[in-house]
């Protein structure tokens, strides 16, 4: 399955600057039991009402559970959470 995080961060934020960080952060989750690929998707417009950064996690839908109790999950959380002006989480097969 596809897991997608999709985020709007606040506007003082610079999303740009993010990337290279975030793509670290979820790229160690290959080495999870059932997750096979990340890949990390930047918008290319720049407007208020687009998001800026979408995550895309290949994974079976067995390693959702061990996901979200991960270490890379919960420092995405501790770390980004307060820049966040919105998300969406989208999971498709």
């Amino acid at each position: 399955m596809k897991h997608y995080i999709i985020v709007k961060f606040k506007e003082q934020i610079n999303a740009g600057s993010l990337t290279a960080p975030v793509t670290e952060l979820f790229r160690k989750l290959t080495a999870m039991d059932g997750i096979y690929d990340i890949n990390i998707h930047t918008s290319c417009i720049d407007r208020p009402n687009r998001y800026d950064i979408m995550i895309e996690i290949n994974m079976d839908k067995d390693a959702l559970d061990r996901y979200d109790r991960s270490d890379v999950h919960k420092e995405w959380k501790r770390t980004y959470s307060d820049m966040i002006e919105s998300k969406a989480i989208f999971d498709c097969e």
